[in-house]
């Protein structure tokens, strides 16, 4: 037994030895790219008939945090608006801006979006609205169980997913087999799992069946809740 135990104890070191001789000498960085290339060219398509406005979700969603900048009053004394037939002249710093009176009548609420920010798990919109005041909103987001919209009638809605996007298309039960070595009995094991998985939630059930000692041996059933993580500033 103790000769067996022994081996077991060199193949470990081994294969310890070898996992970091290969981790220090020849494993290659795996390269990142420094842009992501779309390959397709844009195409205009000209529609018939006038924009509408779409048919918000049933849940309003607030947004976590919303700040107000200061007006830069600096640069708006720099500017001046000339009227002019159908068109709203604005000049100042060395240029001159055209607005077409369509701009103006067409959704003339809407604020003017200044910047945008997507990420996995939020979404940030830097706005103008008519009162002059620049303001921004972030909201959490979690696409794999909602779809979002928003317009400025009814603010950020949302709905539930009815279909699974693509990273919940393996939650079908998943089955499990191997083997391993328990380092606190020094025992050789097998092993078994089986665990299915939703958007949060995955349920299961793990075996280990000792190979020498039955005391290494162990049965489990549980399940876990994805939390979602914070940012970090």
């Amino acid at each position: 037994m103790k000769t067996f135990r022994d081996f077991i104890d060199i193949i470990l070191v081994v294969i310890i030895l070898g996992i970091v001789i290969w981790y220090v000498f020849f494993k290659k960085p795996i390269p990142i790219p420094s842009q992501v290339e779309y390959i397709y060219v844009t195409d205009t398509i000209y529609k018939s008939v006038p924009y509408k406005v779409l048919v918000p979700y049933e849940v309003y969603t607030p947004p976590q945090y919303l700040i107000r900048y200061q007006i830069d009053s600096s640069r708006i004394d720099s500017l001046k608006l000339v009227l002019n037939n159908d068109s709203l002249i604005i000049e100042g710093l060395k240029s001159q801006i055209i607005i077409h009176q369509n701009y103006i009548k067409q959704f003339p609420e809407n604020p003017k979006l200044l910047n945008l920010n997507l990420f996995r798990d939020s979404l940030s919109l830097a706005t103008l609205p008519i009162s002059g005041i620049i303001q921004e909103e972030k909201w959490p987001l979690d696409l794999n169980l909602y779809s979002y919209n928003w317009d400025l009638s009814t603010g950020f809605t949302r709905k539930n997913n009815t279909s699974l996007s693509p990273t919940e298309e393996g939650s079908k039960i998943q089955y499990y087999v191997g083997g391993g070595v328990d380092l606190l009995w020094l025992s050789p094991y097998l092993s078994g799992r089986i665990e299915k998985e939703w958007a949060r939630v995955r349920i299961y059930g793990n075996a280990n069946v000792g190979l020498l000692r039955k005391e290494s041996s162990k049965i489990e059933i549980g399940g876990e809740y994805k939390l979602n993580a914070k940012d970090r500033k």
